[in-house]
């Protein structure tokens, strides 16, 4: 039995403006749309990443600090100034971490949305 990640939603509080983030932020429009129900964004790889309407699944679902998915670039500054200019709460400047034995530099900040996420380039294999 293999298991792998197939997706990741985030909950969100207005799916056009999380819409218009997430689009300018991963440089690629929405592939897939359900109204205000979801939103799914193809990376390319064996995974997907979609936004989702709380409201539709249930009144338990949390937006924000549920996770925390990471998003590799390769140009971390970058994509720190692309956030800064939709007033995204900013949690910590970039910066490269001195615990780990490898390169690692990285980011966080809360979405339009509120949900905490990472951005962060580090050596890959």
């Amino acid at each position: 039995m293999s298991v792998k990640l197939d997706h990741i939603y985030l909950s969100v509080k207005n799916m056009d403006r999380a819409v218009l983030f997430w689009e300018d932020l991963l440089e690629t429009k929405v592939k897939h749309r359900e109204n205000n129900t979801w939103a799914d964004f193809d990376n390319g790889s064996s995974w997907y990443f979609g936004l989702i309407n709380p409201d539709i699944v249930s009144e338990k679902r949390i937006i924000g600090n549920n996770a925390i998915p990471v998003f590799y670039t390769d140009d971390v500054d970058s994509v720190y100034e692309k956030v800064k200019k939709y007033s995204c709460k900013i949690i910590s400047e970039p910066e490269n971490l001195e615990f780990t034995d490898y390169f690692y530099r990285c980011f966080y900040f809360e979405d339009t949305e509120g949900n905490l996420i990472e951005i962060a380039k580090y050596e890959r294999e």
